[in-house]
C-alpha cells in the first residue's frame, strides 16, 4: 500500500514539473554523435512527397534513435507529430506511443492509445497491454474488465496478471 502511495505521489510529481523525459543511456561519445547524424539525416529524408508506408518507417526510425538516446520526451513528440495528420496513422505509431508512456509512468495516455488500437483497428491483441496499464494505474475495475475480455476472447490465462488483479482487491479492501 505504502509502495503504491508512493508512487502515485511521484507520479503526480513529476507531472507537475513537467519533466522533460529523458534516461541515461550508457553510450560512448562515438556512439552518441553516430545516433545523432542518423537522426539529422532521417530528418532530412522525412518528407511530405514520401509513400505512406515509407513516411511512417521514417519515423518509426527516428524515434527509435530518439529512445536511443535516452530522449523519451522527442520520441514522443515524433510520434504525437506523425499521428495529427489522419493519413499518416498506423497502429505501429499507436503501439510505440502506447509503451513510451507506460515507460515514463504516463499511464492514462497508454491507455488512450491502447484503446484506440483496439477500437479503431479493431485488434483485440492489446487487451492484455491496456489490462497491465490499469493494473499499473491501480484500477482494478478496468484490469479485470480487459483482462476477462482478453480471456475470452483468446481462451487462455495469465496467473501474474491474476495475481496483480487479486492484489489490487486486496489492497482495496485494506482501505
Amino acid at each position: 500500500m505504502k509502495k503504491l502511495a508512493f508512487l502515485l505521489v511521484t507520479l503526480i510529481f513529476l507531472t507537475a514539473c513537467q519533466s522533460n523525459w529523458v534516461v541515461d543511456v550508457d553510450l560512448t561519445a562515438e556512439e552518441k554523435a553516430e545516433i545523432q547524424a542518423d537522426i539529422k539525416d532521417i530528418k532530412s529524408r522525412l518528407s511530405a512527397d514520401m509513400k505512406s508506408s515509407d513516411y511512417i518507417q521514417a519515423v518509426i526510425s527516428l524515434a527509435r534513435k530518439y529512445e536511443d538516446l535516452g530522449q523519451l520526451s522527442d520520441a514522443i513528440d515524433v510520434y504525437v507529430d506523425t499521428l495529427k495528420n489522419e493519413n499518416l496513422s498506423a497502429p505501429t505509431v499507436n503501439r510505440n506511443l502506447a509503451l513510451l508512456y507506460e515507460k515514463i509512468g504516463k499511464f492514462e495516455k497508454a491507455i488512450e492509445q491502447y484503446q484506440i488500437l483496439i477500437d479503431k483497428y479493431l485488434d483485440e491483441n492489446y487487451l492484455y497491454d491496456i489490462t497491465w496499464a490499469y493494473i499499473n494505474m491501480g484500477e482494478r475495475r478496468e484490469a479485470e474488465k480487459y483482462f476477462n475480455a482478453w480471456q475470452l476472447k483468446f481462451q487462455k490465462t495469465d496467473v501474474q496478471t491474476q495475481d496483480a488483479i487479486k492484489k489490487l482487491r486486496e489492497e482495496e479492501k485494506d482501505l
